[in-house]
This record gives structure tokens, C-alpha cells and sequence, in this order.
């Protein structure tokens, strides 16, 4: 009787593994398939040679995306989330919004928090976070797109989704564009962090952001950027109890004008420099109505600087405009970059 019952516990577990297995090779073959543009790594999670690991902009989800029955603050690790996707240009999706619950149609990925909400963003997972590939090609792989040559090209992953929201990789192609990061005079000195710096002083000691947005494809490309820089934008990671947003709200709007846009022949890039000091990128913490620049308040939290294709006006063409979002990798102004 016992042993029946155990070749029978051991016949239902072989039975579940193989019913998984028979679910995601259908979804592989009959899925919607869709591309998501994987976002930086930390490369402090060690490379291999036979996978390769992935990070997309809807792994950290800011709080004021977040639709559901539990408050988005006592989401617990383990909680099943669904994010529900919107299309973009050239079948790459974007996060319209997450809930706890199953949205009634649409495109969306179940997934499940991965850790206690921390400062205002969730942190999710889909089970689509590695990519397994041929042995000792993934070294490869991730040589190019996490920019050892000084330009990060971001992979697009094909995706196949069910209609449940279990999501399964297929594939990837590369992005047109690639983006460069690099950090210039750090603020490596923690005793002279102060609050009653002046503005001059600010800026002085602040770091100047380096961003080159590359041409990576074999055709022309267009990307769109004013005088103000509002093609780009400072994310907080939120991986600290603390929790910072832009004080500068002028670029919320940021509607393509043909005197914004730049043509880039293949190879050809964009560079810009950005002073952290400047009024432009302060921030405001979470509670407090005062503004101040992240060498005064927020020298220990970690961002990343964000280009975003503009908003285009319904109706209008743009031949070979370039749209999604690209983001560098994680930097504090203490010079810290993952």
C-alpha cells in the first residue's frame, strides 16, 4: 500500500512536470509573439557561457502604474501580478499598467513580486529573465550589448505569450539604436557633501553625464531632442527605503516639433553632456516639498537616465523615426555605475 502510494506521489509529479513542459512548447508554437527591449543588467551577476541574463524596463514598476485590489505598499514577495502590455512601433511592447488581478483582454505577462516593495516601485519577475543559448555563446552575446566597445545595444526578445499570461522566449534580434554612458568628475569626496552649498558650488562638484545615442542598424535613423534635453529623463531605481522623483516637470509634455529631430546615418551618434547640478535633473524626495540636486540629497541612491521617443500628434508620419525608451546603466553621483 505504501509503496503505491509513493510510485503514485512520484507518477502525479512527473505528470505536472510534463503537462509545464506540453503548456510552454505550445505557447512557444502558437503564442502571440511580441518583442520587449531588455534594459541594463548589473554585471556584478556573473557571465556564462551558455545563458544569458535579461532585465526589462517592467521588472521595477513605479507605484502610480500599479492597478489593483491589494495596496500596491503590502504586496508581498511571491504575490501574482499581471502586467498588461500596450504595442509600439515594430512589435515592441511597453508596461501600460500592472495589477493584482487578470486584466478581461488584452496582451499581458503573469508574473509575481520578487521582493517587499521598497520606495514607491515593485519588483517583478515573468520567468523570462534568462536566455538560454548555445554553449559559450552567451559570452558573446553579452559582450555586445552591455557595451564593452563604449556602446550598449539592447536586445529585443521575441516573446510568445498564452492567453493566460505565460510568457516563453523564442528569440531575439538587436536594436537600431545604441545608447553610451560615461561619468565625468565624480563626487568621490563624502565629507564635502552639503546642503548649504550654492548653486555654483552645486554644479561644480555635481558629475556631467556623457550620453552618445548611436546609429547601430545599416539605414537611417531618426531620434528627436530640443534645447532642454527633454528627450531624456532621471529614473530613481528605488532599491533604498528612499524614494526621489524629478522636480522638473516642463519636459512631461514632450511633443515632437520637426525642429527636434536628428537624422543619424548608420554609425553615426548623438553626444550630449548633462550637469547633475543643474536645476534641470533635481529631484524631490518622497514626503518633502524642498527641491535639491542629487549631490546634496541623494548621493548614495543610484538613477538612470532615460531616452524617450517624443510623444508624436495623431496623424503625422515620421519615416524612419526611432520610438521606444533606452536606458543607461545604473550611476550615483559618487560615480558608482553597475
Amino acid at each position: 500500500m505504501r509503496k503505491g502510494l509513493i510510485l503514485a506521489l512520484v507518477l502525479t509529479q512527473f505528470g505536472v512536470l510534463a503537462y509545464m513542459a506540453g503548456e510552454r512548447e505550445w505557447i512557444r508554437q502558437r503564442g502571440e509573439q511580441i518583442y520587449l527591449r531588455t534594459a541594463p543588467i548589473d554585471p556584478r551577476d556573473p557571465m556564462r557561457g551558455d545563458y544569458v541574463s535579461l532585465s526589462y524596463g517592467l521588472n521595477l514598476v513605479d507605484i502610480s502604474r500599479y492597478r489593483g485590489k491589494i495596496p500596491a505598499a503590502q504586496l508581498k514577495r511571491g504575490t501574482p501580478v499581471y502586467a498588461l502590455l500596450k504595442g509600439g512601433a515594430d512589435d515592441v511592447y511597453e508596461l501600460d499598467y500592472l495589477s493584482d488581478q487578470a486584466p478581461p483582454g488584452g496582451i499581458y505577462l503573469r508574473g509575481q513580486v520578487n521582493r517587499d516593495v521598497l520606495s514607491g516601485h515593485i519588483a517583478v519577475s515573468y520567468g523570462i529573465e534568462q536566455y538560454f543559448v548555445e554553449q559559450g555563446s552567451g559570452r558573446a552575446i553579452e559582450s555586445r550589448r552591455d557595451g564593452r566597445d563604449g556602446i550598449q545595444v539592447p536586445l529585443e526578445m521575441a516573446v510568445a505569450v498564452g492567453s493566460n499570461g505565460l510568457s516563453v522566449l523564442r528569440g531575439y534580434r538587436w536594436s537600431q539604436l545604441g545608447i553610451g554612458f560615461e561619468q565625468i568628475n565624480p563626487a568621490n569626496n563624502t565629507e564635502s557633501i552639503s546642503l548649504n552649498w550654492d548653486s555654483a558650488t552645486i554644479a561644480q562638484r555635481s558629475p556631467v553625464m556623457v550620453i552618445t545615442l548611436q546609429n547601430v542598424s545599416d539605414t537611417e535613423l531618426k531620434i528627436a531632442d530640443n534645447e532642454t534635453h527633454c528627450g531624456f529623463s532621471l529614473q530613481s531605481l528605488g532599491d533604498t527605503s528612499r524614494s526621489f522623483s524629478p522636480a522638473d516637470n516642463s519636459c512631461l509634455s514632450f511633443v515632437l516639433r520637426e525642429d527636434d529631430l536628428i537624422t543619424l546615418a548608420p554609425g553615426e551618434a548623438y553626444r550630449i553632456e548633462l550637469n547633475m547640478g543643474s536645476p534641470r535633473w533635481y529631484v524631490v524626495e518622497r514626503g518633502s516639498a524642498v527641491s535639491s540636486a542629487l549631490v546634496a540629497s541623494a548621493a548614495n541612491e543610484r538613477f538612470r537616465l532615460v531616452y524617450q521617443a517624443p510623444r508624436v500628434l495623431s496623424g503625422a508620419d515620421i519615416p524612419s523615426l526611432w520610438r521606444g525608451s533606452l536606458a543607461t546603466p545604473a550611476f550615483s553621483v559618487r560615480g558608482r555605475v553597475d
